[in-house]
């Protein structure tokens, strides 16, 4: 059976979450062109999925509200989230994807171009080049689409004579410095269990709060791993931009911890003296005042990146993904309308994931006992732990289905006005 004639075309850089649940998206519409195009060599990290993410899981998912996460400052011992490891889940995903969407790997977007008969012109940095009608960004903290898509947007703003607005536009391309340091490893469960069979890890996500410093530690791949996050803050370098790596190989004597986080978390490092760490310098954006411009459209990390104190980053670029994916699968979206669509896109998305990342950093503050000492009261401890899981709460409890009605009532009120 012959395909439909496509009525676009889509490009997609970036084969991340946020790229491949687009891509997963966009495949249900038979008339929709989609390439994904993958900087690195091989693609790492419900839609349709429950069957393969069931396959992941130790229990039955429960619709029920049940606890997911115990905090606690860390010398003291007493104080339903799904533990699933990232990477399962992008390649549950990634194994979803039909024939007829094409994926490229090595192609790392050097510059775009969009042309005055609508089509958008890739360079990569091989030298191959590809076309588009829509092109999306999902490439990451990093973003090429990103800086691309703000210089067209200074320069048109500079035709106007709005100089002003055109430099704010530039000064928004580049990453800045949260302040904040992420040393990463994972634990075989069992060497854990050897020294702390009781360990909190067994039974929950669990928090270690301390001054500057804090750790996370959960269970995931069906509870063979310990991931461990290990943060150390310097809020007096927010906003600088950080010079040299962002990810680089750490031995496990230099792990920020102190005695003071308690034993429970020394336990934890002590499990680390043969295996490989990474310290990640995380890097955010400056809230972007629009996620689109022409043709080109950016998501995820691209649009939004945030610190990891909500817990909410993959899951704020599938969002992305998917009221993106549904407006551009519409019967009123043509290569004609969509730039009204990606600006329909950016209206109902950016102030959403702007609110989020406002959150976590508030959170990561919290974590960092920011606002008080080591020392803290019983009493602002439980104020401190009552903020964090409001914030958790505001972002688990808005509802992406009326957003999705949200951006399906725009459309159809601008597209058939």
């Amino acid at each position: 059976m012959s395909e439909l004639p496509s009525k676009f075309r889509v490009a997609i850089c970036g084969g991340g979450i946020g790229g491949v649940t687009l891509a997963f998206a966009l495949s249900k519409s038979p008339d929709i062109r989609v390439d994904v195009y993958e900087a690195a060599s091989q693609f790492t990290e419900a839609l349709g999925l429950e069957e393969d993410i069931a396959r992941l899981l130790t229990f039955t998912p429960s619709e029920d509200r049940v606890p997911s996460v115990h905090y606690r400052k860390g010398d003291q011992l007493t104080g339903g989230l799904i533990g699933l490891h990232r990477a399962d889940f992008h390649a549950a995903l990634l194994n979803q994807l039909p024939s007829r969407c094409r994926t490229f790997t090595s192609r790392r977007l050097e510059t775009y171009t969009q042309q005055p008969d609508g089509q958008i012109q890739l360079h990569f940095q091989d030298g191959s080049i590809a076309t588009c009608d829509i092109l999306i960004g999902a490439d990451g903290v990093k973003s090429i689409v990103r800086k691309g898509m703000l210089q067209e947007a200074a320069a048109e703003a500079e035709v106007q004579s709005w100089d002003t607005e055109a430099t704010k536009l530039r000064s928004l391309i580049e990453p800045r410095f949260s302040g904040v340091f992420c040393y990463r490893a994972l634990i075989p469960a069992e060497r854990l269990s050897r020294i702390s069979p009781q360990h909190s890890v067994f039974s929950s996500h669990v928090v270690y709060v301390g001054k500057n410093k804090h750790i996370i530690a959960y269970q995931i791949s069906r509870g063979r791993f310990i991931n461990i996050v290990a943060c150390e803050d310097h809020p007096d370098e927010e906003g600088t931009h950080f010079e040299g790596a962002w990810v680089t190989m750490q031995i496990p004597h230099t792990f920020p911890i102190v005695p003071w986080l308690g034993q429970r978390s020394c336990d934890l490092v002590q499990c680390l003296h043969d295996l490989k760490m990474t310290r990640w310098v995380i890097n955010v954006l400056a809230t972007l005042p629009f996620f689109a411009f022409g043709r080109v459209a950016v998501l995820g990390d691209a649009a939004h990146a945030m610190t990891p104190f909500q817990g909410a980053g993959a899951g704020q670029a599938m969002e992305d993904a998917w009221i993106l994916a549904a407006l551009l699968s519409h019967p009123l979206a043509t290569r004609d309308t969509a730039g009204q669509v990606l600006r329909i896109y950016s209206r109902i998305r950016q102030p959403l994931a702007t609110e989020i990342v406002r959150l976590s950093r508030v959170n990561g503050e919290h974590f960092g006992l920011h606002r008080i000492g080591p020392d803290a009261s019983p009493s602002q401890l439980q104020e401190i732990v009552k903020n964090i899981q409001e914030n958790f709460d505001q972002s688990s409890e808005t509802d992406a289905a009326l957003d999705m009605q949200r951006a399906m009532e725009l459309l159809q009120a601008e597209l058939t006005a």
